[in-house]
């Protein structure tokens, strides 16, 4: 969570004063700096009531821009809070992109519509006293700029039965692709941070002030700057018992698990022992290699090409041509469908049901779960992922694959040097489950692949293909793209329609030699935002030290 030092009038309108806030600011901890800008006379008539104290108390542009100097040379981020359209554009040219709308303008028709020209700038939508119509208003008009629904409650100090944490769960709920988060007018700088941070919030705000002595504005729920820095070292220690988002046991937990779990001892008894293994484990290492499975991964989720499993493909959807192709492999147990529980793929479960499949619904992020989910429910002792946007994928090369695991007693397998989307990658369920106990966070078990390229200790074996066919594996048969969809197509329609779901690599390798590749320079994404160039992951992937290589002419 980051936090937010609120200058709001606490300047006093003075420049000198604004600058050591600033500094105080940044001493402080604090992530951002957010300030107040106002053209007074674009924000009220001159007959309002305190348009003497905005008058007198406001800085202008040209010190603002001072204030902005000062704070990139100490290197604390400003958000500025407009409050009017020749605020905006000021602020707009003084290069700021990330900027905050001040409740008061939530409504604000011709700012909100004036805002929306502007694609390249984002909001913090503040929402203290607006109902959820007047913030569907705003959004509706500037929807796609804003990142975070700020709550708050306008009264100073804010009293503990006021502040309504329960709202930040509202807006997440009713509001689910924004971040939220609070602006905090108590004076609580321990509890209800905590909370604050414990309810998920991208960021805290609280106004910050060298002196609460002078009575000036906002002074009631201003901290002094070491105040702020304690709130902020204590979210910060506070931050880390939060962990991540998963149900999984820890590197510190496991030691654990050997000595606490009850273990499979003969005649069916479970007790404490220091010999043998415990169930779930005990399951696994009992199921037979022999017994292959294939998960069919899928889901609907895609936004680069929409509803792409269920595109029309080989005289019906791509994800039927595949399961049907799949079936065709002569040394697999069985084939699964298998997608989320999760509503948005209810009607994937529904077309596979319709269309004959055998279905299985499981974890929506973790697709390692699913696998082995699956596995465990159909006694599996190995299983290939096969993702549902590769119509491609090779029952012939999946039965090498096979005969190359149970030759070699391997704990995975996958080829090498083809085309993306024809191969398939098979794990034994033993391996698959200790790799998945020892995982810090299967939620990110969509890059399966790089777990095993980290283990050292796996028995892993290659088919390498071999082909006269320059740079085959940058040929791309996945599908991800409309370009993807398209070149599908296109070997579709080279292809004998009547054998297409028969149709072997040696069969695709003849006809795609022409096919376009892909750019080897391309980024690939990895976990925790890493990258690295498409050519160098395939590179990682062709020299493992594999136990067992096996070479495939075609």
């Amino acid at each position: 969570m980051k936090t937010i030092a609120e200058s709001a009038f606490n300047h006093n309108g003075s420049l000198p004063y604004t600058l050591e806030l600033a500094k105080a600011a940044k001493e402080a901890g604090a992530d951002y700096f957010t300030v107040q800008v106002m053209d007074v006379a674009a924000f009220c008539v001159e007959d309002y009531s305190k348009y003497e104290i905005y008058e007198n108390n406001t800085l202008s542009f040209e010190n603002w821009r001072k204030v902005f100097s000062r704070c990139r040379e100490l290197e604390i981020d400003v958000i500025p809070c407009v409050l009017d359209i020749p605020s905006f554009d000021f602020c707009y040219e003084e290069g700021f992109r990330f900027l905050k709308l001040h409740a008061t303008d939530i409504t604000n028709k011709t700012m909100l519509e004036k805002m929306a020209t502007y694609s390249d700038v984002t909001f913090i939508l503040e929402t203290q006293c607006a109902t959820n119509l007047e913030i569907k208003y705003a959004l509706g008009i500037i929807g796609d700029q804003v990142t975070c629904l700020m709550h708050g409650f306008s009264n100073y100090p804010t009293e503990v039965e006021d502040l309504n944490l329960n709202s930040l769960d509202y807006l997440k709920q009713e509001f689910p692709q924004y971040t939220t988060g609070l602006a905090d007018h108590s004076l609580d700088t321990t509890n209800i941070p905590l909370m604050v941070l414990a309810k998920g919030c991208e960021y805290l705000e609280k106004h910050i002030t060298l002196t609460r002595n002078n009575r000036k504005f906002d002074y009631q729920v201003s901290l002094y700057p070491h105040e702020f820095a304690v709130m902020v070292q204590q979210l910060k220690h506070y931050s880390l018992a939060l962990g991540e988002y998963k149900k999984h046991p820890t590197k510190t937990e496991l030691p654990y698990r050997n000595v606490m779990y009850k273990k499979v001892l003969g005649g069916g008894d479970f007790k404490r022992a220091d010999a043998g293994v415990d169930f779930m484990t005990h399951q696994f290492n009992s199921f037979q290699r022999a017994d292959v499975g294939i998960a069919l991964i899928a889901r609907l989720k895609s936004k680069r090409l929409p509803l792409k499993v269920l595109k029309p493909f080989g005289g019906t959807s791509i994800i039927d041509f595949l399961y049907s192709r799949l079936k065709t492999a002569e040394k697999v147990k069985d084939v699964f469908l298998a997608t989320s529980t999760l509503a948005e793929d209810t009607p994937l479960a529904e077309v596979g049901h319709q269309n004959g499949h055998k279905v299985y619904r499981g974890h929506a992020v973790s697709v390692l779960d699913r696998m082995l989910e699956l596995s465990l429910q159909e006694q599996w002792g190995a299983v290939f992922r096969v993702t549902g946007d590769n119509p491609f994928t090779d029952p012939e090369l999946i039965d090498e694959m096979i005969d190359l695991m149970l030759a070699n007693d391997l704990d995975y397998v996958r080829a090498n040097n083809v085309p993306f989307g024809v191969s398939a990658e098979l794990f034994s369920t033993k391996y698959l489950w200790n790799l998945y106990l020892n995982m810090e966070n299967p939620m990110h078990s969509e890059y399966l692949t790089l777990f095993i390229l980290n283990d050292e200790k796996a028995r892993k074996g290659c088919v390498d293909i071999v082909s006269d066919v320059e740079d085959l594996k940058y040929i791309n048969l996945s599908v991800d793209y409309q370009q993807d969809y398209d070149r599908a197509l296109q070997l579709s329609e080279a292809l004998e329609s009547s054998k297409l779901k028969e149709c072997n690599l040696s069969d695709m390798v003849a006809v795609i030699d022409n096919f376009k590749r892909e750019d080897k320079t391309k980024l690939i994404k990895l976990p925790e935002g890493e990258d690295i160039p498409f050519s160098e992951f395939l590179g990682r992937l062709e020299n493992q030290t594999y136990t067992v290589r096996k070479q495939w002419h075609i």
